[in-house]
């Protein structure tokens, strides 16, 4: 653990009252509204401080902070990317996704509907995307049109977790630092960046992370790690769609 995460873990994340991955796995929000913000770290300090009373940290053998990794796949001409940069209503992600804290590992697919809702339909397996169970590959065929097969590792990323749930049980939030992304070609890292996505059943401007950070002006933004990892390490795509985020992005990773 790195001295930023270990002072986080050590003076910031103390004053939390803990809830066990049992209890925060009973919280049903497979569909949800998504909200996100992107800040820099320098003020994430004060925000826990903010949020400690309100709400309970995951705790897993005395450990709060988890690591992540994330492999995102797509076609070879970038379907799902596309959807995105062209504002598609309903797109897809794709993902295998494996956590520090379990050794389970996900065969994801998140879908976003024409009524902005988050659908996530997840699956335990081997890490091997081609050896998923038939009837999986065929629910994947017949929710996103495209078999496993025409399918490739398109973007990995790596990062660090926190992840807090309101006393009501109603709210997750998590907050995700340290991101480094790459391909086989290229990577970045993208350390000064905190990204935090508030998910609830449905939109709630009383939130009391709402409250929170809006003292320190920051607003609810659009911001996807794959489609923004991807414009990081792949000069090729098309990113018009992207350049308010992007712009918002260079702000945070040039601030001194």
């Amino acid at each position: 653990m790195d001295n930023y995460l270990q002072q986080l873990s050590e003076n910031y994340l103390t004053d939390f009252s803990t809830i066990s991955l049992y209890k925060l796995n009973s919280i049903n929000l497979s569909v949800r509204e998504d909200t996100k913000f992107i800040f820099h770290e320098n003020i994430l300090t004060s925000i826990l401080n903010d949020l400690s009373p309100f709400y309970d940290i995951l705790d897993i053998n005395n450990e709060q902070i988890f690591k992540y990794r994330t492999r995102y796949f797509d076609t070879k001409e970038y379907q799902f990317y596309t959807q995105h940069q062209n504002g598609n209503k309903k797109r897809f992600k794709i993902r295998v996704r494996e956590y520090s804290s379990v050794s389970d590992i996900f065969f994801e697919i998140k879908i976003k509907n024409n009524k902005n809702k988050t659908i996530k339909e997840r699956f335990i397996f081997d890490g091997i995307i081609h050896n998923l169970d038939e009837d999986i590959k065929k629910f994947t065929f017949d929710t996103i049109g495209y078999s496993i097969d025409d399918l490739k590792i398109s973007l990995i990323v790596d990062y660090d977790r926190i992840s807090l749930v309101d006393k009501n049980l109603e709210e997750r939030i998590t907050i995700d630092m340290g991101l480094k992304v790459k391909n086989e070609f290229r990577s970045k890292n993208l350390n000064r960046l905190i990204i935090v996505e508030l998910k609830q059943n449905r939109y709630n401007p009383r939130s009391n992370f709402i409250k929170a950070i809006r003292k320190y002006k920051v607003y609810e933004t659009r911001f996807s790690k794959y489609c923004i990892g991807l414009t990081q390490i792949n000069d090729s795509l098309k990113h018009n769609r992207f350049k308010p985020q992007l712009i918002k992005l260079d702000k945070i990773l040039t601030h001194k």
